[in-house]
């Protein structure tokens, strides 16, 4: 299930491979604004000394200071480069077995997809074996995430494990920025370990899927790839779906919006089964941390001194960037047969507080991941993240994914 167009094939790809690309690029990215930061400081002291009358004698300092301080920086780069290349080419010279892939354990996934966050479109562009490939996954017998195979057949014996689900009606969660799928069971303290998927299938029967995304590429182009990945699951699946619904935690949310719009405008057709779209603390509006981030790097790039780092902040992904304006209701507006609903996180204890938007989650004021939507539940006293595992937040889920409307198979009609 990965994008072929943008990565290599899965048997080529070699995530230990991947990670020393990123730990010599990172040597790379954070050494630069500290060189920057040295010699703008070491350029204002030789300045002072100039001034000073003492230009000359601090001459030969600057110029062995300068060589130095220079020579110094380009050995880092270059031993990160090499140690980099070093435990690549090692790993690509392991037979298959002998390195675990990264993304294997839930901790190595949770880092990459911290840093595809971050980069993701960098590493894409430098063809990084650790670019998350867009891939679906289903929660197993042994309540873990399980990968769905490529394999028409395969896929079928994956899908007969679960006799309970109803095949006929798919729920997809899509994790926000620098996410997995492992971040669904976050705070898994207060449900017994278990994340949305496992308790919504339990509770109403339908068949759960979890997408894994690069959620550094753009949030438009991310859309895009779902719908056709989707249109091609579609043609797999062993059962005809009747009902489709979908979750996005923060930019899941807005990816998702993207997706639709894509299907609607290129005819894919799994979007006429889509009933329910339910947004957890997705930035419709903008996030304001994003966008103080942008001014900050225009900012910093006004200035010789802390140009570097300017530099330093613009490497930011292009999924970061999105988030500034959030998704426009008229270029992307909402899919218009299925009903919107929304949870807005607050840190204070009522959503009607003074300071309830203007806080908000600490990410997304509660006026931006409400939107244009006229359906939306507050969670009070609550981060971001508690969007992705709470009690309250499942019981709002049970009762939108749970009801089925009067006018739901009209709308499936006139969708199609």
């Amino acid at each position: 299930m990965s994008d072929e167009g943008d990565r290599p094939s899965r048997p080529d790809r070699n995530e230990v491979r991947g990670a020393a690309g990123v730990a010599s690029e990172a040597v790379d990215i954070v050494s630069r604004p500290v060189q920057g930061t040295h010699e703008a400081i070491a350029g204002t002291v030789f300045g002072a000394l100039r001034r000073a009358g003492l230009g000359a004698a601090s001459k030969p300092v600057q110029v062995v200071h300068d060589g130095i301080s220079t020579g110094v920086y380009a050995a880092v780069r270059g031993i990160g480069h090499l140690a980099g290349r070093g435990v690549g080419a090692a790993a690509a010279l392991a037979r298959p077995g002998e390195w675990r892939p990264i993304t294997g354990s839930p901790t190595g996934a949770v880092l990459t997809g911290a840093i595809n966050g971050l980069v993701g479109d960098h590493m894409v562009a430098l063809d990084n074996d650790l670019a998350v490939p867009m891939a679906l996954y289903t929660s197993t017998v042994a309540d873990e995430h399980g990968e769905l195979p490529g394999d028409p057949e395969e896929l079928r014996a994956v899908v007969a494990d679960h006799p309970e689900r109803d095949l006929t009606h798919l729920v997809l969660f899509v994790h926000g920025l620098g996410e997995t799928e492992h971040a669904w069971r976050l705070y898994g303290e207060a449900s017994a370990g278990e994340g949305y998927a496992e308790r919504v299938s339990s509770a109403i029967g339908a068949t759960p899927l979890l997408l894994r995304y690069n959620s550094g590429l753009p949030i438009a182009d991310n859309g895009a790839a779902l719908s056709l990945l989707l249109t091609d699951l579609w043609n797999r699946w062993p059962a005809a779906v009747e009902r489709l619904d979908l979750v996005g935690h923060s930019m899941g949310g807005l990816m998702l919006r993207h997706a639709c719009h894509h299907a609607v405008q290129t005819g894919q057709p799994w979007v006429a089964a889509v009933r329910r779209m339910i947004y957890l603390g997705s930035p419709h509006r903008g996030a304001p941390l994003a966008h103080r981030v942008d001014q900050l790097a225009t900012q910093l790039s006004r200035w010789t001194r802390s140009r570097s780092w300017a530099e330093f902040l613009d490497r930011r992904s292009a999924g970061i960037r999105d988030l500034v304006a959030g998704v426009s209701d008229t270029e992307v507006p909402l899919l218009a047969h299925a009903s919107h609903h929304a949870v807005a996180a607050c840190l204070t204890s009522s959503a009607h507080h003074p300071l309830a938007n203007a806080l908000g989650d600490l990410l997304v004021p509660v006026d931006s991941a409400g939107g244009a939507i006229t359906d939306v539940e507050p969670l009070t006293s609550s981060h971001h993240f508690h969007l992705l595992n709470d009690p309250d937040v499942h019981e709002h889920l049970l009762r939108w994914l749970a009801v089925e409307d009067a006018d739901d198979e009209d709308d499936a009609e006139d969708a199609r």
